[in-house]
């Protein structure tokens, strides 16, 4: 299996949670506490956000090279959360604001979260690499059918890097970080990488069985019925409740949409105002940890950072048919 999916599967967690962002969906103004944004599910109470607009990178506006810091006091819904203190500056639907997560007052930019250590990293910020260490495998289990299980063991090196400052703001930025990635990482054990969703068109009550999603290309590749368990993988998942591995009965394109019927009736109720998806499972790591967390000081390039090291492991099986064709044959055009 590739090992370049587990890196950018890793890094696609990282980015999804910890650089967080939700556009606002009405207007922010002076002394506000609540807010309102398109979904709040990566956010938790009591994070750091900044707000933030278009304005950043434009020396006429009002807000260039300026962002709001706050604090999320409770997330209310889906759609709302309240701060601790009032809001400072307008935040406008026209100005394209956003809010976005952040961590000891250092937020962290798409673009610093690499593929592969790097020999220079950027010397303002914070920077993040995902980096592949080692591969290592061990039989599991030998079935009757003549299929081997092969445990594939990948072992990830997931480096945080922040400048080296003289005060003890540099060791608390860069302890802060690494402590988000470790328990980011160790609260995704089961991780799933390469997974596909799309979105739910209407609410699922508890009970049904059926769901209707666009008709796309894509959903018409990825949802199809499920004929044994290794392709029975697909679940149901809205902010508030998750149900996985559904089976799929059968499938009807029609009038746009796919109406898919599920073997079983769904447990829980699923809101399309709760950003609700239906997913199919991609690759799936059955024992994943971050065991360990080394803290030191580094040189890149011109630049000494502060970094700190997480070991993680990721186990998963692949299943090997026997007795197999030989690859090693000779290739004869005809035959005698």
């Amino acid at each position: 299996m590739p090992v370049e999916q587990i890196i950018d599967g890793l890094r696609d967690l990282i980015k999804k949670n910890l650089i967080a962002r939700s556009n606002v969906t009405s207007d922010i103004t002076v002394g506000d506490t609540i807010i309102n944004v398109e979904n709040t599910f990566q956010f938790y109470n009591d994070q750091e956000i900044i707000l933030i607009d278009y304005g950043y990178n434009d020396p006429s506006h009002v807000h260039s090279g300026q962002f709001e810091y706050a604090r999320v006091k409770e997330v209310n819904n889906t759609g709302s959360m309240t701060l601790y203190t009032p809001v400072l500056s307008n935040w406008t639907l026209a100005d394209q604001s956003f809010i976005q997560k952040t961590i000891g007052h250092d937020p962290l930019y798409e673009e610093r979260v690499y593929y592969g250590d790097r020999a220079v990293i950027p010397t303002e910020g914070v920077a993040i690499t995902v980096d592949p260490q080692t591969l290592s495998n061990d039989w599991i289990y030998f079935r009757s059918d003549n299929v081997r299980g092969l445990s594939e063991d990948y072992k990830i090196s997931i480096r945080v890097y922040v400048k080296d400052m003289e005060t003890e703001v540099g060791y608390k930025i860069l302890n802060k970080y690494a402590d988000a990635v470790y328990r980011l990482v160790n609260d995704n054990i089961h991780i799933d990488l390469t997974d596909y969703d799309t979105y739910l068109m209407y609410d699922v009550a508890a009970g049904a069985n059926t769901v209707v999603i666009p008709d796309t290309p894509d959903n018409r590749r990825y949802f199809i019925p499920s004929v044994s368990p290794t392709n029975a993988l697909y679940g149901v998942q809205d902010n508030d409740g998750v149900e996985k591995f559904v089976f799929i009965e059968s499938v009807v394109y029609g009038g746009g949409k796919i109406t898919i019927t599920l073997k079983d009736n769904l447990q829980g109720t699923f809101l399309t105002s709760d950003m609700a998806v239906f997913i199919r499972y991609g690759r799936y790591m059955y024992d994943t940890r971050a065991n360990q967390i080394t803290y030191g000081v580094t040189q890149k390039g011109s630049a000494l950072m502060r970094v700190a090291e997480i070991n993680w492991f990721g186990k998963e099986v692949n299943d090997i048919q026997f007795t197999q064709h030989s690859r090693g044959v000779d290739f004869h055009s005809e035959h005698y």
